[in-house]
């Protein structure tokens, strides 16, 4: 009988231990099937290799709004890094209806497959469905005539694959093409896309000619809504040749809807003579368009202005050279770049260097850049004229939570200049907001320099930081040209509200010395008015804020310097104490409550200007496109996400549509401010420590953004990851819950069979 029941037992506890392993088997078996589901693939998803995601987010600041992320495509470009790039490999793909098999590098082979039917490996044309086709260089010939493409392949998706070596141009003239690359390289052969609705994406471009017949551009835009994302573009020009990356040309036609996003573009120009020209991206007459994501950096000439303003490319190309220019481009969207130029050699005579220039263009928007200008190339004691972003005659444009600094040992007495923002007039309803703005110079310098020599100029300059190293050295002819000052606004009408402001004069302290936390001091002529309140300033001069009355056809008039902190060399060590005798400004000014520290008034929500308050809460509202076909055409795993759909979620100074920085707070989109609080940031990220020589050693800085703050359109690459996670955290708990309960069942079983054990022997 004891035999029998430990027979019963030793089966029951069998029996358990295969209930728990075919649990086990079956919740795996059930990920397989869903696994299975997800790789399935339709006809359009045939191909072998994953659509690269994005991962570098240091280049690529990214719009707020979402969880969504576009971010720099310096790890984005598909296809090698090398310069040489094999051809297609062969690939077999299995689905629920079809066998492909696409073999490269020849021509004719392996078509896709429709419903059922079977494709066999003699069908022509290397096409895969009934609008996608793939090329390499032995089948090239039949998609293109004289380079030019085949009319009877437009409208569908072609897919490059393998070297393509010193081809020249290519062409493009029918509407609506597709074209993507997988594993692919253009040496020296470039891009022409003249149609309508042309998406060019994931190409690789090494170059190192001139291109004459593609209007001296590695990719050359001539038509409507034409989209360029995700390629790469390494250029080293010829020296002394004209030579763009990108040039979009509506100067006839008047373009609309172009896109630039997560691009990389590295540009080497040497254009040193005065009639050739360089500029990664060019832009002419092309608005509505959408510039975000990219990754410029170049290394250019700092060569003189030709201030004709009849350049051979629109009136922006009086600066022959720049990292970014766009000639009466209204509506632009420049959003989330990272831009870079360095100065590799140039002129003597008035040597100049914009890393931004936008001309005429108005109703724009410049977001979240970061924008990086450095000369190490002029020594000390030799002027440079540098500017971070550079706008002329334009209405209605917002810079706002840029990062831009400038570095140069450049400059000297009087002559030099390392402006992050300058304005030139007429420029109605310019908006400058959250941005961080560095610069260092040993010359006369400024954070922000605007005038209305052109015309009259209009700005809002609100809650930005700005921390500004110069030399004010009054040796120079005209002591005013030694200015160092944070803001220098020769304007006709100007709000500077609530900056954080740090200026830090490198020669020895003059009570007379041009260094200013706010000025207007060169004398510009006509009408100005000035509301300056809210500001926290630091300088190791004698003025906090200077603005000059009349003087020669010049006036100004009805204007306000209030409710400012200020810190000079020459302020009262007593807390709180008075800093109005820091300020000087005409008969009539209103001057008053100025202090060092502990503000009377602080700035409320009220004083913010809707259009700031509208955006912090709202954002911008641009969406990024649709790419989910590069997917479907290049991963055969892919279901459908990735790039794909214009949310436009828009985007925000916090990334969530909060207002934070310099004092103000973040709550549900509300903004209120404290400009005068000195522990305050001007822009979320700043670091507001001292200028050199003013206590302390500067280091601001901004985060252009991360993908967690973006707002994008993007599907984020490591949603799966995520949920991947989720699925092994619920299947853990699962497991975990049937152990216990079969260790329970063990335990019972154990404690009846010695109870029955015990009564047996009693017995």
């Amino acid at each position: 009988m004891l035999r029998i029941k430990k027979h019963m037992l030793l089966f029951s506890m069998v029996m358990i231990l295969l209930v728990s392993v075919s649990s086990v088997y079956a919740d795996d078996s059930d990920s397989l099937s869903l696994a299975n589901g997800i790789g399935s693939l339709s006809v359009d998803d045939i191909e072998s290799g994953p659509v690269s995601t994005v991962e570098d987010s240091s280049h690529a600041p990214s719009v707020g709004g979402g969880s969504d992320s576009i971010s720099s495509s310096s790890n984005l470009a598909s296809g090698s890094t090398d310069d040489t790039v094999s051809s297609w490999d062969e690939v077999s793909v299995e689905n629920d209806n079809d066998d492909v098999v696409y073999s490269g590098s020849s021509s004719n082979k392996a078509l896709k497959a429709s419903g059922n039917a079977e494709i066999s490996s003699s069908a022509s044309n290397g096409s895969l469905g009934n609008d996608t086709y793939y090329i390499d260089s032995a089948n090239f010939n039949e998609f293109f005539a004289d380079n030019v493409m085949k009319s009877e392949y437009g409208n569908s998706t072609l897919i490059f694959g393998g070297n393509f070596d010193n081809l020249g141009v290519i062409k493009f003239t029918s509407n609506n093409t597709l074209i993507t690359a997988k594993d692919s390289l253009f040496y020296n052969t470039v891009f022409d896309l003249d149609a309508n609705g042309i998406v060019l994406s994931n190409i690789k471009l090494v170059l190192d000619k001139e291109f004459e017949d593609n209007h001296q551009a590695g990719i050359y835009v001539h038509g409507d809504n034409i989209t360029i994302y995700n390629c790469t573009l390494n250029y080293t020009t010829p020296v002394n040749a004209t030579a763009f990356g990108i040039y979009s040309d509506g100067h006839h036609d008047d373009f609309v809807g172009l896109k630039i996003i997560n691009n990389t573009i590295n540009l080497l120009g040497r254009a040193f003579d005065a009639n050739t020209y360089n500029y990664p991206i060019l832009l002419r007459d092309t608005h509505d368009s959408l510039v975000y994501g990219n990754h410029i950096d170049c290394e250019l000439p700092i060569k003189y202005i030709v201030w004709s303003f009849s350049g051979a490319y629109g009136s922006v190309s009086m600066d022959t050279v720049a990292a970014f220019a766009a000639d009466y481009c209204e509506n632009l969207t420049l959003s989330n770049n990272y831009i870079r130029s360095t100065v590799n050699g140039g002129d003597d005579f008035y040597p100049t260097l914009d890393t931004v220039i936008l001309y005429g263009c108005s109703y724009s928007l410049v977001e979240r850049n970061t924008i990086i200008s450095e000369d190490f190339y002029t020594q000390v004691g030799h002027d440079n004229y540098l500017q971070g972003l550079d706008l002329y005659r334009l209405n209605d444009i917002t810079v706002i939570a840029n990062n831009i600094s400038v570095f140069t040992n450049g400059g000297k007495a009087g002559m030099g200049t390392a402006y992050p923002i300058q304005i030139n007039g007429p420029v109605y309803n310019a908006k400058v907001a959250f941005n961080n703005l560095t610069t260092f110079n040993r010359g006369p310098n400024c954070g922000i320099y605007s005038q209305n020599f052109y015309g009259d100029t209009f700005i809002d300059i609100i809650s930005n930081f700005i921390n500004v190293t110069g030399n004010a050295s009054n040796d120079g002819t005209n002591p005013s040209w030694c200015l160092v000052s944070g803001i220098e606004a020769q304007d006709t009408g100007d709000n500077i509200l609530n900056n954080t402001i740090i200026v830090n004069n490198l020669g020895d302290y003059k009570s007379n010395a041009y260094v200013y936390g706010i000025s207007y001091v060169q004398n510009t002529g006509g009408g100005h008015t000035y509301n300056i309140q809210y500001n926290n300033i630091t300088t190791n001069g004698n003025y906090g804020v200077k603005i000059i009355g009349k003087v020669k056809n010049s006036t100004t008039y009805n204007s306000t310097i209030s409710n400012n902190v200020i810190n000079t060399q020459t302020t009262s060590n007593r807390t709180g104490a008075s800093t109005n005798r820091q300020v000087e400004g005409p008969s009539g000014t209103n001057i008053k409550n100025n202090t060092n520290g502990n503000p009377k008034n602080t700035m409320s929500e009220d004083y913010y200007p809707d259009w700031l308050k509208d955006y912090v809460r709202n954002g911008s509202g641009h969406g990024t496109g649709d790419f989910a076909w590069i997917n479907r055409a290049l991963n055969k795993l892919s279901n459908g996400t990735g790039f794909n759909g214009a949310v436009g979620n828009g985007t925000s100074h916090s990334g969530s549509g909060n207002a934070r920085g310099n004092g103000h707070g973040s709550h549900d989109g509300d903004v209120s401010g404290n400009g005068t609080d000195s522990n305050s940031d001007a822009v979320l990220g700043s670091d507001h420590d001292a200028a050199p020589g003013v206590g302390g050693e500067a280091s601001p800085s901004i985060s252009a953004a991360s993908p967690s703050d973006s707002g994008s359109s993007a599907a984020n690459p490591n949603a799966y990851e995520i949920d991947e996670h989720d699925n092994v955290v619920s299947k853990s708990s699962d497991y975990l819950q049937l152990g216990l309960i079969c260790i329970v069942a063990l335990l019972l079983l154990l404690v009846g069979y010695k109870r029955q054990k015990d009564k047996e022997e009693e017995e």
